[in-house]
């Protein structure tokens, strides 16, 4: 009976495999068809996203799966998934990008190097815009600044903010001197753990790891209050240290990057914030050709206001009067001009677009200066619903 029992579940498992490797050829020829239409679009002058077709969509998806006796919410979580991934991959050949060959690899400068949030953010990110990437690896943020502005790298990534943290202070002062632009940006899911070779969290005594990331998981060691952190430049450095001093030696990381070093995931909940943390890349360029207008698109200036009482609200109502979206607004001090503001504004839309267009128009006459980073694709898309 037992053997019989053995040779029924190893027939249903070779099924299994059978219908899932039908399932992933099925995804891979839904997104080759997803970029065709995408390249037919732009190339009758569309637009990337149709809410509408999307919704009709879901809603063939729900019936089919309704008939086929599953729950529809699930059946339109995988659709949702499936029409972003699509989206994501018609808008990676309309972006903001240095070379139209997607066959070449592109240089990345980034921080860290193997492991790091920077490696798996910027793998994520250039998918489909190249064939691969060539890392230029850098120590900190001005050596990423430098690659990207002296052609060593057709591109500088850096994180930009956190959803934990806030804006990255560093980064924004280095963007103020820059003439880079910004080609496209990431929003990557940060989901810290506690690695190293130790089997349980008892013999861990040091954990080390970038600041940010041991900003980000400040719970957690105010939890385990004999763990000592210590600072280190970048999470790959972090993993270097946790391979090479033993047991007692831990570090703040992702699970691919303690699979990628060969350690043990100790404690998966080291984040603050589960589930919620996001880090948001952008990548710099030198003059990128801009993104397509048929991308939904996102525009980053810095301006400076004059000292006047209320200069920043009227240097701002033209975009209430124009209803453009405002996504972030960032102020940092003007270098050698004690007590002056310049501000970081991000908004909804391509500089070109006519709404967008008069409310920089307007910002222009009540700004002392204003200088933009382009126009590039939007990476994050409220998911398409059945409910209008």
């Amino acid at each position: 009976m037992a053997h019989s029992m053995d040779e029924e579940r190893a027939e249903l498992r070779r099924a299994i495999d059978a219908a899932d490797e039908k399932l992933v050829h099925l995804l891979s020829e839904r997104r080759k068809l997803g970029e065709a239409l995408g390249a037919l679009k732009a190339g009758g002058g569309q637009r990337v996203r149709d809410t509408e077709r999307e919704r009709a969509v879901l809603e063939r998806a729900v019936t089919l799966a309704s008939a086929e006796g599953l729950d529809p919410a699930f059946v339109e979580r995988v659709f949702q998934l499936v029409i972003d991934d699509s989206l994501r991959r018609q808008r990676a050949g309309l972006d903001a990008r240095v070379s139209p060959d997607v066959l070449t690899e592109a240089r990345v400068a980034y921080l860290g190097g193997p492991g790091s949030y920077s490696h798996f953010a910027a793998l994520a990110h250039f998918d489909g815009r190249y064939s691969g990437i060539e890392p230029v690896i850098k120590r900190d943020f001005a050596g990423i600044f430098a690659a990207a502005e002296s052609g060593e790298a057709d591109y500088g990534f850096v994180p930009i903010e956190n959803t934990t943290t806030g804006g990255i202070v560093e980064v924004y002062d280095l963007m103020r001197d820059t003439a880079l632009k910004i080609a496209g940006e990431h929003h990557y899911k940060v989901e810290h753990c506690l690695v190293g070779k130790a089997a349980g969290i008892g013999s861990v005594q040091t954990v080390y790891g970038h600041p940010q990331a041991l900003r980000q998981s400040q719970r957690f060691l105010s939890r385990h209050k004999d763990l000592k952190p210590v600072p280190v430049s970048s999470s790959t450095r972090a993993l270097e240290r946790a391979m090479d001093e033993g047991p007692e030696v831990a570090a703040i990381a992702g699970a691919d990057a303690a699979r990628l070093f060969g350690l043990n995931v100790i404690d998966a909940n080291a984040s603050d914030n589960p589930g919620n943390n996001y880090t948001r890349f952008v990548a710099l360029a030198k003059d990128p050709a801009p993104a397509s207008p048929l991308l939904p698109c996102k525009t980053s200036i810095v301006f400076v206001t004059s000292d006047a009482p209320g200069s920043l609200v009227t240097a701002l109502e033209g975009f209430r009067r124009e209803g453009v979206n405002l996504t972030r607004l960032e102020s940092r001090p003007v270098a050698g001009e004690p007590w002056s503001q310049m501000f970081f504004l991000d908004i909804e839309g391509h500089e070109e677009e006519g709404p967008v267009a008069r409310a920089l128009a307007s910002l222009r006459e009540h700004a002392k200066s204003i200088r933009s980073f382009g126009s590039y694709g939007a990476d994050r898309l409220p998911p398409a619903s059945r409910e209008a």
